[in-house]
């Protein structure tokens, strides 16, 4: 069921983003770093699971921007990958698309990932904001294949902040399909720099809640 919603979204072209991650190219020469960590719990044996990520993106060419993103807890690092993204159609285009390719470790295990990404800024209420959807498959060596992605809404509520709402899906390829409800809102500190905090709520499947605090940076 939930791999169709995945197809859904991937599908959705009235969906979009600005020039955060997703479907927008990042400028060349700049680059964007987003960093967090993540509790989440407690679970039935009361015990708290945290989590670090690390996204970063930088614009080799006008059309084509080179990623990281890596995220692990306190053990280990459960990936690792490394992803170019390019945007698919003419760029005055509102509704943006963008495909992207990417390699590494997932789990463990050699992994590809291709991904899609769609965003469309908007407008509400006198503010500026968008939508998108960003959304990818890993298929792991062995043969295993996951869906995951996410539906986000943000808005500016004033020049220096934003809120956003975000519905992340997922279907592993072992483990429980999951749906869940992640609020958060970012305030900039200074030019180039922001903070994030928000929650995570579990709708279906597996998981808990919990909360996030990250860090935004653009050079």
């Amino acid at each position: 069921m939930l791999r169709y919603l995945l197809l859904s979204l991937l599908l959705m072209p009235w969906f979009a983003a600005p020039a955060l991650p997703g479907a927008w190219p990042r400028a060349k020469g700049t680059a964007f770093v987003a960093t967090s960590a993540q509790i989440e719990g407690p679970d039935e044996h009361g015990v708290y699971r945290q989590n670090v990520t690390l996204f970063a993106e930088y614009g080799l060419t006008e059309r084509l921007t080179l990623g990281v993103d890596v995220g692990g807890d306190a053990v280990r690092t459960s990936k690792t990958v490394a992803f170019l993204r390019w945007p698919v159609g003419p760029a005055e285009r509102p509704l943006k698309l963008a495909v992207e390719l990417g390699g590494g470790q997932v789990q463990g295990e050699t992994a590809l990932r291709p991904g899609l990404n769609i965003g469309r800024g908007i407008k509400l209420w006198e503010r500026y904001g968008w939508l998108a959807v960003d959304s990818r498959a890993v298929l792991v060596e062995g043969g295993g294949t996951s869906l995951e992605g996410e539906a986000t809404f943000g808005l500016s509520v004033t020049a220096r902040s934003r809120v956003i709402l975000q519905l992340q899906v997922g279907a592993p390829d072992e483990g429980r399909d999951y749906t869940r409800f992640a609020p958060s809102f970012v305030y900039q500190i200074r030019p180039g720099a922001h903070i994030e905090a928000g929650l995570i709520e579990p709708l279906t499947g597996a998981g808990h809640r919990g909360f996030k605090l990250g860090l935004w940076r653009s050079f």
